[in-house]
């Protein structure tokens, strides 16, 4: 009943005379309708649906909807309405939403659409503390000048490259695993071993291809960015010992020479118990699981040790507040909601993905899966994160990676083919880099 409803209905029945103490209590009424009103109409006014564009590898925004559905519980004001699209097409909605006045207000998104859009500064709608649970690098995206000192994009879910080992092998050849910190001559004297103990093939297997390179070439000191954060590859020291050390176990017929070439897949070697390690990224568990079976028993293990340390790479997911939202501060909540340490230990155990926060990720996540192996194997590329360089997060939010990955599996395949000396396959990767920043 609207207000002029209720007052015409309290008049009209009470339109007999009234005495005192009949007046105050209609004034009484009257105010008590009032109150209600008004209240109805704060609570419309604060009550806000959010609208979250969402792309999943497995079941990501699946998850993010139970979740949020409990937020919005203890929330009630606050609803997330969560929209699930291909990866493919997060750009293109995204664009088409804010050009037709309806833009979305959070976006899932990866390193590939950092060129597009705007998105809005969450540092201050966002708790310090909960800022300090991850890496500053991570918060150096979308910066474009020294003096920004703005959040826009929070990590939800990282892919990791690190070595696949057989156990098996091993143990048949009665050589320990390394120990963690084991340098790359440590870990190579150790595969060599393995080798000659049993009937294993190959000491390692990785693919001359996009990112798995990356990691070695950096834990061996490479370093990918200048001094003014430009990626130029300016010390290729790193790659070169990597790249020197794989042509080096091509040549002696230890690591299969048509995988650097690009005609063959490591993981078939793997997999059929040829090569002791493999070398590639925790996108990768479940197929491996699956393809292995009870053939073999197999881990993963801490990333060899260099100059650089023990890093892999990292391939994130990102949560962002769209530009056009006009709900910031809703956004902030749903953010500090879901990246807080027991929600989103949560999403990780049901995703099947390694935490981006490095408290979460060094403490271990209990997966939910049935499969032993693989929820170990999770968790071994989750001791990994606190071990990343800074240039390993940034990496895969450049745009130049693309232009990098397609160049540097180009020129190092001739320079595996023997079409090219090492020095010449690296100057001319480094010239197309240079070409880059200065164009």
């Amino acid at each position: 009943m609207s207000l002029a409803a209720s007052y015409w209905v309290a008049h009209h029945r009470l339109a007999r005379p009234l005495g005192a103490s009949g007046y105050m209590m209609l004034k009484s009424l009257l105010a008590i309708l009032l109150l209600i009103a008004l209240l109805s109409t704060s609570a419309a006014q604060e009550s806000v649906t959010l609208r979250f564009l969402c792309f999943q590898d497995r079941n990501e925004c699946d998850v993010y909807a139970d979740l949020l559905a409990r937020f919005s519980e203890d929330n009630p004001g606050i609803t997330v309405a969560v929209d699930v699209t291909a990866e493919e097409e997060v750009f293109e909605r995204e664009l088409a939403a804010y050009d037709a006045g309806e833009p979305y207000d959070i976006l899932r998104m990866n390193g590939s659409w950092w060129l597009t859009g705007g998105y809005v500064n969450l540092r201050p709608l966002i708790g310090e503390t909960l800022m300090r649970t991850f890496r500053s690098a991570y918060f150096e995206l979308l910066r474009h000048h020294p003096a920004n000192t703005g959040i826009y994009a929070f990590p939800d879910a990282l892919d990791m490259v690190a070595p696949f080992v057989n156990v098996s092998l091993f143990e048949q050849a009665g050589v320990a695993l390394p120990d963690d910190g084991a340098s790359w001559d440590e870990w190579l004297a150790a595969l060599d071993e393995v080798v000659a103990a049993t009937d294993a093939a190959y000491v390692l297997s990785v693919d001359n291809n996009d990112h798995r390179l990356v990691g070695p070439a950096m834990s061996l000191g490479a370093q990918y960015f200048d001094a003014d954060g430009k990626f130029t590859l300016p010390d290729s020291d790193g790659l070169r010992d990597i790249l020197t050390i794989l042509h080096g176990l091509m040549e002696a017929g230890k690591t299969p020479a048509d995988t650097l070439l690009g005609t063959g897949k490591s993981q078939e070697y793997f997999v059929r118990g040829e090569t002791v390690m493999y070398i590639c990224g925790s996108w990768k568990v479940e197929e491996v699981a699956a393809q292995v079976g009870a053939d073999f028993d197999w881990a993963i293990v801490p990333n060899p040790s260099g100059p650089g340390g023990a890093t892999g790479v990292a391939l994130a997911t990102w949560l962002v507040a769209d530009i056009g939202t006009d709900q910031p501060e809703a956004v902030a909540k749903v953010f500090e909601y879901l990246l807080e340490a027991e929600v989103s230990a949560e999403f990780a155990a049901r995703t099947l993905t390694v935490p981006a926060r490095e408290d979460l990720a060094a403490a271990g996540i209990d997966y939910q899966t049935d499969d032993e192996v693989v929820a170990a194997a999770l968790n071994g590329f989750a001791r990994e994160v606190p071990n990343l360089q800074d240039q390993a997060i940034l990496f895969d939010v450049i745009g130049e990676r693309f232009f990098y990955y397609a160049k540097s599996n180009e020129f190092l395949r001739a320079y595996f083919a023997g079409e090219l000396s090492l020095d010449v396959a690296l100057a001319r990767l480094q010239a197309r880099l240079e070409e880059i920043k200065n164009g």
